[in-house]
């Protein structure tokens, strides 16, 4: 028979018990002697009792419909790679109005691990920045010396001028040593903004973001603020590559292991990038790509613009699915909604699916919507999911990977909840887990097309950095799986983890333009 819920499932115990006790009934000597309340009170604890057991194996309809809404299969995956190899292209033609920017890094070529001496590194990317000393080794190996500096709220709104005269006030402070220094060190200048970047070594802010709002800075050539800077401290420093941290991530992995061709951050944010090859790229063969070294003469004519045949791409991934690609990412009704709460609607969908920005929000309104229809939590929400913000990606990840149930409600318990019953648990980390592995093959996805567009699905090892990869559980095997399931069990797509590519990729790009 079809049961359509709990209700029909209930109604067949009901019968079944109803006629068990007919014949325990007709069995027992002196049956006249049970009563129809004893009768009644032993037949409602026994359906009860059933039903308790029966409530925890039975999905909710309203939970299955959320977790098909949040599913993905492989004809989707494939529309995803298919559509984002499109997009890549179009992004590298001239005057492209592709949702992937497929920015030239200026950087065309990649450690093998066996460079040495001393770099140093400047990672500013939010209200910390650190200053590094790093030695290279070699034979994939360095040493890190870094400091951590605070930027204030009053420097983060201030005059340009004063925020770049702090940093370099901090750079004399750990590297006492370039104080008019002999010789110049190089150092490489990770920059976490919108930039336009022409050269390796210039850039000019296109806004600021991260409450960053310092004036005089925007429309300007960041390096040049920071070279006068550096100037009027008398600090003998050459900054001689401007960086983005997924780059940065890139070659940080290929220093230890130069099989790397691929970069990915996957965190709070999301963004990919690749080296290719200068033949296929248009873009690339422009005269204002050339990748500049002082008193160097380079060609400007394709297909290999400067001689060089490969150049790292910064994908600007997460902007993938606006535009033209809408249709390829597999929106639910939470998207739109989290999309049109953001700061900026209809800018990087693909961030906003597959990112630890927005997983945990995700999440929430799934939720919020499960507990509307009463199916957990006796439709009463708790404060922790009234507001966004409150369940995060990182509660959303230790209620995955928690081993029981006591695990989950001590985890809600920290959050207020205090009443949590076995069922509300079993739904929330449910919904997590749906979330999250949309996430990881949707980001799979991603993957594989870009190993398609190199032509090494068999020989792809891609350089990695972020707490939703490196630390969320079940999501660097999920993506492992759904590359398998895409590209065929012997695909050859593998992940590195690359610790610190803003700060030791920085040094690792200096190193790259003075060797």
């Amino acid at each position: 028979l079809p049961f359509r819920g709990v209700a029909d499932m209930r109604a067949m115990w009901g019968l079944v018990l109803a006629l068990a006790l007919v014949v325990m009934v007709q069995r027992v000597d002196g049956a006249a002697a049970i009563s129809a309340a004893g009768v009644g009170s032993v037949f409602s604890g026994a359906v009860n009792a059933v039903m308790n057991c029966i409530g925890q194996s039975i999905e909710p309809k309203p939970l299955a419909e959320v977790k098909a809404q949040l599913h993905v299969d492989k004809a989707r995956l494939q529309h995803i790679v298919s559509a984002m190899k499109s997009e890549m292209q179009s992004g590298l033609n001239r005057n492209s109005d592709s949702s992937l920017k497929m920015l030239p890094s200026h950087l065309t070529g990649s450690p093998n691990g066996q460079e040495k001496g001393d770099f140093l590194a400047l990672d500013l990317g939010g209200t910390n920045f650190r200053v590094l000393k790093v030695t290279l080794q070699g034979d994939g190996k360095y040493s890190v010396n870094a400091g951590k500096f605070k930027v204030e709220d009053n420097i983060m709104t201030g005059p340009g001028k004063d925020l770049f005269a702090y940093i370099a006030s901090k750079i004399k402070e750990h590297v006492p040593e370039a104080v008019d220094g002999a010789k110049p060190l190089p150092m490489g200048f990770t920059f976490s903004f919108p930039v336009e970047q022409p050269t390796l070594d210039s850039g000019t802010l296109v806004v600021w973001t991260k409450g960053f709002t310092c004036s005089g800075v925007e429309g300007q050539d960041v390096v040049a603020l920071l070279r006068k800077a550096l100037a009027d401290e008398k600090l003998n420093i050459k900054v001689t590559a401007l960086v983005n941290d997924t780059p940065g991530t890139q070659l940080a992995g290929a220093y230890t292991d130069p099989s790397v061709c691929a970069g990915m951050i996957l965190g709070t944010g999301t963004n990919m990038c690749y080296m290719e090859k200068v033949a296929k790229a248009p873009k690339l063969q422009m005269p204002e790509a050339v990748h500049r070294l002082p008193s160097v003469v380079t060609w400007c004519h394709p297909p290999h613009l400067g001689g060089f045949t490969s150049h790292i791409i910064n994908m600007e991934w997460g902007n993938f699915g606006s535009g033209s690609s809408h249709e390829a990412l597999p929106f639910s009704a939470y998207d739109a909604i989290v999309d049109r709460k953001s700061p900026n609607p209809g800018a990087q969908p693909f961030e906003k699916m597959i990112s630890g920005m927005y997983l945990g929000e995700i999440s929430r309104l799934a939720i919020v919507d499960l507990i509307a229809k009463e199916v957990c939590f006796a439709g009463q929400a708790p404060k922790l999911f009234l507001s966004s913000g409150d369940f995060n990606t990182e509660l959303m990840a230790g209620i995955e990977g928690a081993k029981n149930t006591q695990e989950i409600q001590e985890k809600l318990a920290a959050k207020g909840i205090t009443d949590a019953s076995a069922r509300d648990c079993s739904i929330v980390k449910s919904v997590c887990c749906a979330v999250s592995t949309r996430a990881a093959r949707v980001s799979a996805a991603g993957v594989a097309a870009i190993a398609q567009r190199m032509g090494r699905t068999h020989d792809c090892t891609v350089a990695v950095d972020g707490t939703v990869f490196l630390k969320y559980p079940h999501f660097s095997e999920r993506m492992t799986a759904t590359l398998r399931e895409l590209l065929g069990k012997n695909m050859g797509v593998r992940f590195a983890t690359a610790s610190d590519g803003s700060g030791v990729g920085a040094a690792l790009a200096a190193a790259t333009v003075s060797g």
